[in-house]
């Protein structure tokens, strides 16, 4: 399997410094088709500046190629504000397999919320 891509961009994210982030996201395999997540993990990685948050998501529908992840209020409240940050995207492989990058997301950091 290689040449993973989001099944639709996914635009610029506001974190909000102190909230509680999810985000969700549909994988394609190159040839178009949903990514069976069969054997790999979500992951997703939120840097802003020198901090970098880890975490693992959850398979929303193994079959169907969607995920999500989410972020906790503690994990944000250590981001700067306000700051450009990214969010990477990846396919954890479990043993026999490889890791795969899925995209690379912009973000903005907010100590405010915005409606």
């Amino acid at each position: 399997m290689a040449n993973l891509k989001l099944a639709s961009p996914i635009l610029l994210q506001v974190v909000t410094c102190g909230s509680t982030f999810d985000l969700s996201w549909h994988v394609h395999n190159s040839d178009g088709t949903n990514l069976n997540w069969t054997g790999y993990t979500p992951k997703a990685r939120l840097t802003v500046g020198s901090v970098a948050i880890t975490v693992t998501g959850t398979v929303v529908n193994a079959g169907g190629g969607t995920a999500s992840a989410s972020w906790t209020s503690a994990q944000t409240a250590t981001l700067t504000s306000p700051a450009w940050g990214s969010i990477e995207l990846w396919a954890d492989a479990d043993a026999s397999t490889t890791n795969i990058a899925i995209a690379t997301i912009a973000v903005r950091t907010s100590a405010e919320v915005i409606p």
